[in-house]
């Protein structure tokens, strides 16, 4: 954990301006985001709600319940 620490502070004590630190920073973090997107175990999205298909429909005039011709 030290050598980390200590790279860190030679990292921010280069002769960078500080818009090209932030980039750098940013960019790892993003490049963390799309990484942890493509690794994820979610492919086909989140599904808000319990689905179990208990499903109440009420309509005055039942037009599902009527057979097509």
């Amino acid at each position: 954990m030290k050598q980390v620490w200590e790279a860190l502070k030679d990292f921010f004590e280069r002769d960078w301006t500080p818009a090209e630190k932030i980039l750098v920073v940013l960019c790892c973090i993003l490049l963390g985001m799309v990484k942890g997107f493509l690794i994820s175990p979610i492919k086909k999205g989140i599904s808000c709600g319990n689905n179990n298909a208990n499903v109440y429909y009420q309509a005055e005039d039942e037009y599902w319940l009527d057979d097509e011709d």
